[in-house]
């Protein structure tokens, strides 16, 4: 009975040091939240477009390919080789437009060669995102100058669209700013003796 009575002291001893709470332990250190990725520079800045509200860039960028309308009459300013490669002061400047927007300037721009009778109707309709070279006598189109050359240059777009007209001419303040726009020229033009301005 002794022996009971001495195991079941133990035993009271034992639960009793077991009951009592030990001092808490610290709780582990909060890593910081990462930090949101910075957003691409604007076109103003240079760099790729944000996306924005224009949804021919929206559309341009699910695409994966910019359509862009040159003029098949000028050949000054865009030409057409054996191979079937585009060149030109307009395809320089068609090329730097994709890149801005985030797109492959050598794979994903595809170049529609234009009467001048198709020119506005290419627009207008859709078949091209961008007509480089064209006028926008009509109000459902918009023309943002690109080069003053003998006459003014126009990159034209569709009139419905401001936040795209915007974008581009950002860029295109982007291509003049960092000298995009003048190694066009003096790679294209200045050979043919063509003076132009942005």
């Amino acid at each position: 009975m002794r022996i009971r009575l001495l195991a079941v002291a133990a035993l009271a001893v034992v639960l009793t040091g077991c009951g009592q709470a030990e001092p808490a332990a610290p709780p582990p250190p909060v890593a910081p939240a990462p930090e949101a990725p910075a957003a691409p520079p604007s076109a103003s800045a240079g760099g790729d477009v944000e996306l924005g509200s224009s949804p021919t860039l929206i559309a341009i960028k699910q695409r994966k390919r910019l359509l862009v309308g040159v003029r098949a009459d000028q050949p000054k300013f865009v030409t057409r080789d054996p191979a079937g490669e585009y060149r030109g002061f307009d395809v320089d400047i068609a090329r730097d437009i994709a890149r801005r927007i985030g797109l492959d300037p050598n794979t994903q721009v595809q170049f529609r060669r234009l009467p001048p009778t198709l020119l506005r109707d290419a627009v207008a309709a859709g078949n091209v995102d961008v007509l480089l070279g064209g006028t926008a006598d009509v109000p459902q189109l918009a023309e943002i100058p690109y080069a003053v050359t003998d006459t003014e240059r126009n990159l034209v777009v569709k009139a419905d669209d401001p936040e795209l007209a915007e974008e581009l001419r950002g860029m295109l303040r982007a291509a003049i700013a960092d000298g995009t726009w003048q190694r066009a020229h003096d790679q294209n033009l200045a050979p043919q003796g063509i003076s132009a301005r942005p």
